[in-house]
This record gives C-alpha cells, sequence and structure tokens, in this order.
C-alpha cells in the first residue's frame, strides 16, 4: 500500500512532467519531455539541452501534462 507521501513524491505525480518545444532560427523544432518542479525549471532545462546542441534558440513552448 502506497502512502500519500510516496504518491505525491515528485516521480509518481504527473504535475511535474512537461513538454518543451525550442523552435531554433533555422525554423527546425526540438522536442522534450522533462521532470520539473516549475516552468521556469522546465525551460532552464530545455535550453540546456538545445545548447549541447549547438542550436541558436528563437522561442520556447513550454506545456504541463495534466
Amino acid at each position: 500500500m502506497f502512502s500519500r507521501n510516496r504518491l505525491y513524491n515528485k516521480r509518481y505525480y504527473s504535475g511535474n512532467l512537461y513538454t518543451v518545444y525550442v523552435n531554433t532560427e533555422d525554423g527546425e523544432s526540438h522536442e522534450y519531455e522533462v521532470e520539473a518542479d516549475n516552468f521556469a525549471e522546465a525551460t532552464k532545462q530545455a535550453e540546456d539541452m538545445a545548447y549541447s546542441l549547438c542550436t541558436d534558440i528563437t522561442y520556447i513552448e513550454v506545456y504541463q501534462f495534466a
């Protein structure tokens, strides 16, 4: 049996999952699924992933899983 604390731990809580679209200056779009505590952290993780590909970011879209 799971306790309330375990169910709402960030591993089991879908509210911490985000879909992030990174749009580049070349017209490409990269999609990432990240786990974060808020929109700012999800954006930061997506920026880091995009920078690792050496892409220039035009804008970022962040959506939270319901």
